[in-house]
């Protein structure tokens, strides 16, 4: 079977250094590609930013938001047989992402958020 599997978490930037995220590790997903491999089958791995190794023949995607993860879902989706829904997706983002790093001063205490997308509600077939 050709799999496709995501694993770990979205980063949602706020700047280019700050960004909201969760503690997801991906060890999950990448277990679950590490044995689907071994057992023969063909992976694709949809990773949020983690610090796990590749397994052995697995093919590696590297996504770092929500938007990003659905991008590289939709593309890879079509040539799978199955797909393995692991990563821990942010549900929110920064409505605005700022393009340089913002100084404390011009900085707000409120953060506005918009929802991102459900990926798995995006993707799957209609009925």
């Amino acid at each position: 079977m050709r799999l496709l599997i995501t694993a770990g978490p979205t980063r949602e930037h706020i700047d280019p250094v700050r960004f909201i995220s969760n503690r997801s590790t991906g060890k999950m997903g990448f277990a679950l590609a590490e044995r689907a491999a071994a057992r023969g089958h063909t992976v694709t791995l949809s990773a949020g930013p983690v610090s796990l190794a590749t397994p052995a023949t697995v093919r590696r995607l590297d996504v770092v938001s929500a938007v990003e993860m659905l991008g590289a879902v939709r593309a890879e989706l079509p040539a799978a047989d199955a797909l393995i829904m692991c990563a821990a997706v942010a549900d929110w983002r920064p409505r605005s992402s700022h393009p340089v790093k913002l100084k404390k001063r011009e900085m707000s205490a409120t953060l506005e958020l918009e929802p991102n997308p459900d990926i798995l509600l995006t993707v799957k077939p209609a009925k």
